[in-house]
């Protein structure tokens, strides 16, 4: 009885910021999500509500006609705020509530709740336990106006909840380990762990860094990725701009950060990247596989 006197007074939290329920924006960079956008994008990203913002399309008079650009360029970029064909277009937008006003009430106070909550764990240490769902290379691709870098910066475990200290976090949790620690342990989708880290926000998501003392409370003999196999899907991966829900949740398909150093003010956003090198999602043979494969074992069960 005391047990479930516990549970039902347990703390529950989820990740306000990543929210996409709750704002949507007319602005062509989010027609690929349906013009969804994450509460982080909007309140803490762009500042654009409730006053909206302002938005400089870089323009060229030659590029838009069809013409080729003289120094060879494919793209408008800083280095052409100079040319006398280079002009820009100013743009407002106004991020749309989706909820009637109770239901927003409700989410701010939401907000501030999980915002204070926040204050008192980014950049400490806490405890977690939590069962792993995912282990995926963990990539990053930097931008320079000569040219790109593709980085791989070692593992990232991903949980779909977990007790951070004594609170449920019933949302997508990360954390980063390095190529040793990923050799040493061996992580594998399945496995239940203990551990301690330094928890950081990382744009809206909750990422784990630094791990130690980890426990393994089950250890299940799943295979996983190693040194090599990563590297290999780094060779001949596929980079997508858009994030089909089938290949978020596929084994091989995973979230590449993305830095663009290529404007006036650096950027940073997240790329689909298919670790099998498929490069259209809706030709994707693994996924019709792995159709094929769970009907099969259906008719087996039912025979």
């Amino acid at each position: 009885m005391r047990g479930n006197h516990q549970k039902k007074m347990q703390k529950i939290l989820i990740n306000q910021h990543k929210r996409q329920d709750i704002f949507k924006c007319a602005h062509q960079a989010h027609f690929r999500f349906e013009k969804n956008v994450s509460v982080y994008h909007v309140l803490k990203e762009k500042n654009c509500y409730p006053s909206g913002c302002v938005w400089f399309v870089w323009k060229c008079k030659l590029l838009n006609k069809g013409n080729s650009c003289p120094k060879g360029y494919n793209y408008v970029g800083k280095n052409c705020f100079s040319c006398n064909q280079y002009f820009e277009e100013k743009v407002c937008y106004q991020p749309e509530i989706l909820l009637d006003q109770k239901k927003f009430d409700n989410f701010k106070k939401s907000l501030e709740e999980y915002e204070e909550w926040l204050l008192n764990v980014n950049g400490k240490d806490i405890e977690f336990s939590g069962e792993v769902n995912s282990v995926k290379p963990h990539l990053k691709k930097i931008l320079f106006s000569v040219g790109e870098s593709l980085r791989f910066k070692g593992f990232l475990l991903s949980f779909k909840n977990g007790f951070i200290d004594r609170v449920f976090f019933d949302d997508y949790i990360y954390a980063s380990v390095s190529r040793k620690s990923q050799e040493r342990s061996g992580f594998a989708k399945g496995d239940k762990l203990d551990f301690k880290a330094r928890l950081k926000i990382d744009h809206g998501r909750i990422v784990l860094e630094r791990l130690r003392f980890v426990e393994f409370k089950e250890k299940l003999d799943n295979t996983s990725w190693d040194l090599s196999e990563a590297l290999v899907a780094r060779s001949v991966g596929a980079e997508f701009d858009c994030q089909p829900e089938k290949c978020l949740i596929c084994e091989k398909g995973c979230l590449m950060d993305v830095v663009d150093k290529t404007q006036t003010k650096e950027r940073m956003f997240r790329h689909l990247f298919c670790l099998l090198g498929v490069e259209s999602p809706g030709e994707c043979w693994y996924d019709l596989k792995k159709r094929v494969e769970r009907q099969e074992r259906g008719n087996i069960s039912h025979s």
